[in-house]
C-alpha cells in the first residue's frame, strides 16, 4: 500500500529501498528528520513524491502551511537557547545518519561540531559530512575512551553527544554529557525534537553542579594554603 518511501539509515535499508523500487515502483530518498531545514526539505521530498505517484495536489499546498507554521514555532522557541549555546563545541560520537543528520541540527543551534563519529557511517554519509561542515571536516573512524578524555582535558569539546558507553570519558572529566542513542529518554526528531534537543544540551551545560564539581575538594584546599 506504500506509495513512496523515505530511507533514514542507507547503511541496513539501502538494499530493502532498491528491492521495493525494482518490484514495486516505489520510489524512495534518504532524509533526515533532524534540525528544522531538513525535516522541511524531507516533508517537501515526501510531498513531492506522493503527488507524483498520484496524490492530490493540494497536498503541497497543505505541507507548505505546516512547513511556515511549524518553522516559526521552532526557530521562535529555540531563541532563548541559541546565545547561550552559541560557540559551543560538541563533540559528537554516533554514527550511520546521525554522523551527519544531527551536525546540521547543531550548526541550527548556534553550535560548533568539533568532530563527529564515522564507525557506521556509508561512503555517502562521509560525503554529507563534508558538504554541511566543509572538506576539513573532522570525521573520526573510532575514538578510544583514552582520546576522547584528552579531547576534553585539552578544552577542544565542551560537551559529548553519544550513546550511554561513551559518557564516561566525558563525565571523568568533569565534562557534561547528552544522550542521544535510540534508547534516549527525550524525543528529537522533527520541529519539536529540535527544541527538546538545544533544550536538553542547554541544561547539561549549565547544569549548576558543574562549577561545584570542578572546585578543589575542601581538604585540597587546606593542604595548598599549609
Amino acid at each position: 500500500r506504500a506509495r513512496a518511501n523515505m530511507m533514514v539509515c542507507s547503511k541496513s535499508m539501502i538494499n530493502i529501498a532498491r528491492k521495493m523500487e525494482e518490484r514495486y515502483q516505489i520510489p524512495f530518498f534518504e532524509g533526515s528528520f533532524y534540525g528544522i531545514s531538513d525535516t522541511t526539505e524531507s516533508l517537501r521530498e515526501i510531498t513531492r513524491l506522493l503527488i507524483q505517484q498520484g496524490a492530490p495536489a493540494e497536498l503541497h499546498d497543505r505541507t507548505e502551511a505546516l512547513i511556515a507554521r511549524e518553522e516559526a514555532r521552532a526557530w521562535q522557541r529555540i531563541a532563548e537557547y541559541t546565545h547561550r549555546l552559541r560557540g559551543k563545541r560538541v563533540l559528537l560520537f554516533t554514527g550511520g545518519v546521525k554522523s551527519w543528520s544531527v551536525v546540521s541540527a547543531l550548526q541550527e543551534g548556534g553550535m560548533e561540531v568539533v568532530g563527529t563519529s564515522v564507525k557506521k557511517s556509508t561512503k555517502e554519509d562521509k560525503e554529507k559530512i563534508k558538504e554541511i561542515m566543509g572538506q576539513d571536516a573532522h570525521m573520526l573512524d573510532d575514538l578510544t575512551p583514552r582520546e576522547m578524555y584528552k579531547m576534553f582535558q585539552e578544552a577542544r569539546a565542551d560537551v559529548l553527544l553519544s550513546g550511554g558507553r561513551s559518557q564516561f570519558a566525558a563525565l571523568k572529566n568533569k565534562m557534561p554529557w547528552v544522550d542521544i542513542n535510540q534508547e534516549r529518554h527525550h524525543a528529537y526528531n522533527g520541529y519539536e525534537g529540535m527544541v527538546n534537543l538545544v533544550k536538553q544540551i542547554d541544561l547539561a551545560l549549565y547544569n549548576p553542579m558543574w562549577p561545584l564539581l570542578r572546585k578543589p575538594a575542601p581538604w585540597d584546599m587546606r593542604e595548598a594554603q599549609t
